[in-house]
């Protein structure tokens, strides 16, 4: 469960940086430069990644809570537009210019679909720790850039392939992915 712990905790500070430094990031930014400041922070993004996929496989499933009968069916619901958000956080998309930060709320929903499905402290760890953090971030920039940054452009194109994009991820989780990723097959 440390090792779990460890790559949420890495996980939320690298991304929360920004958002409560901006003036210590600017000046790290500077002295390293652009493409050295986002290879290190995409190198602690894909350490607390590993972190936390080796720390679920080696925690052991404790459970806590009795979970809801109802839970499996809300999971099944959510979650392929959970992954359509999660695309459509980059490119010209209605999601990102009516939602704003769709992978945040993607995120979210993310998070509480799996706490209605697994109730083990592991599971808490994970999704609560990462759906706290999307929280955090998604008021923390939403009052910071209220009404100071326009509104994205948004093409019919763009929200097509988002929502390919989160349709073909969402098939290749529940025939694949998932399984691979977590060893627990979806199907």
């Amino acid at each position: 469960m440390i090792l779990l712990t460890l790559g949420v905790v890495l996980f939320t500070l690298t991304h929360l940086y920004p958002c409560f430094a901006p003036a210590h990031r600017a000046r790290l930014r500077e002295r390293l430069g652009e493409n050295r400041y986002k290879g290190l922070f995409s190198l602690l993004v894909f350490v607390a990644i590993g972190c936390i996929l080796a720390g679920w496989r080696m925690a052991s499933p404790m459970p806590l809570y009795f979970l809801p009968a109802w839970g499996p069916m809300l999971a099944m619901a959510i979650m392929p537009v959970a992954l359509i958000l999660l695309c459509a956080g980059q490119g010209n998309n209605h999601f990102r210019r009516y939602l704003v930060h769709p992978q945040l709320i993607g995120t979210l929903l993310w998070a509480g679909a799996h706490l209605a499905v697994n109730s083990e402290a592991r599971s808490l760890m994970l999704f609560g720790g990462l759906g706290l953090w999307a929280l955090i971030s998604l008021v923390w920039i939403s009052v910071r850039d209220w009404r100071a940054v326009p509104r994205p452009a948004a093409t019919w194109l763009g929200t097509g392939i988002s929502l390919g994009a989160g349709l073909a991820v969402t098939t290749l989780l529940i025939f694949w992915g998932h399984g691979w990723l977590t060893g627990i097959p979806l199907h």
